[in-house]
């Protein structure tokens, strides 16, 4: 289990997913945290990501070199880009020289500007990965996926790790590593993931072929996308961040008739 603090200044001059009455998307242009790193609906740059890095393993004597992470802008493997597009995406990597289990984390996170997720409204987000390590050598195994967040902790959060049974897992409320579904591994191949809020801390969530519902605690004002110590060829890419909202299931307050917005921030998985 793995927790990372997110620094306040971290916060200035990102852009976030605006009112939470709209509809937002988020396009890649540039390595994750840059300025800018992306565009939105209406096409103009901004930088969407905070980036969070933690080193691994360290450089000593007679060994094989640096253990580390970053951040780039590109694709890997070389055959088109994420969701049918054949552009190049935000990319997360982890390495390490001197051994499995030694390669420096990655996040990558948004806090919505427009606030906390409301009930009908849609956060989703198109995602690609590579190879995981398992765990090794007194390390834990790496893990890759996307997290919503509520204040400085993972509310939902969807994940695979390496040396598992091959298929994905999620944790919230209500549950800790549970199985996502019968979706296997997904090399190299993108897919889609769209958690949608159905009442005050109820969701659903779409990820490829998985489909579950659960519980949260908090409210839903951030996203993270992570790579914790995936190892070497372990790029995760992501692109295409969208809010949508659904108005035919937000909730009309009584009074004025004014617009019900309930849900927030961070990451708190537990490898199965």
């Amino acid at each position: 289990m793995k927790k990372f603090l997110l620094i306040a200044f971290g916060m200035m001059g990102v852009v976030g997913l605006a009112s939470a009455s709209n509809s937002f998307s988020y396009t890649a242009t540039g390595s994750p945290g840059g300025s800018p790193d992306g565009t939105d609906q209406n096409n103009n740059p901004l930088t969407v990501w905070n980036v969070v890095q933690t080193p691994g393993g360290t450089n000593g004597a007679n060994d094989s070199g640096a253990d580390g992470q970053g951040v780039y802008f590109g694709n890997p493997d070389g055959s088109g880009g994420i969701g049918g597009s054949s552009g190049n995406s935000w990319q997360e990597y982890s390495y390490q020289n001197d051994g499995t289990g030694l390669g420096g984390s990655v996040n990558a996170y948004n806090t919505f500007a427009g606030g906390a997720l409301g009930i009908g409204q849609t956060v989703s987000i198109n995602f690609v990965m590579r190879a995981t390590d398992p765990a090794s050598n007194g390390h834990p195994a790496g893990q890759v996926g996307v997290s919503l967040l509520s204040g400085s902790s993972d509310a939902i959060s969807f994940y695979i790790y390496g040396g598992g049974p091959g298929n994905y897992f999620y944790s919230d409320a209500g549950s800790t590593g549970a199985n996502a579904g019968g979706m296997g591994y997904q090399y190299q191949s993108a897919f889609n993931i769209a958690f949608t809020m159905t009442g005050a801390n109820t969701y659903t969530a779409v990820a490829g072929s998985d489909i579950w519902s659960g519980t949260f605690n908090g409210s839903l004002t951030g996203i993270d996308v992570f790579n914790d110590a995936g190892g070497n060829g372990s790029d995760v890419g992501f692109n295409n961040l969208t809010v949508v909202p659904e108005p035919g299931t937000l909730t009309l307050a009584s009074a004025g008739g004014a617009l019900l917005l309930l849900g927030y921030r961070r990451r708190n998985k537990v490898q199965a």
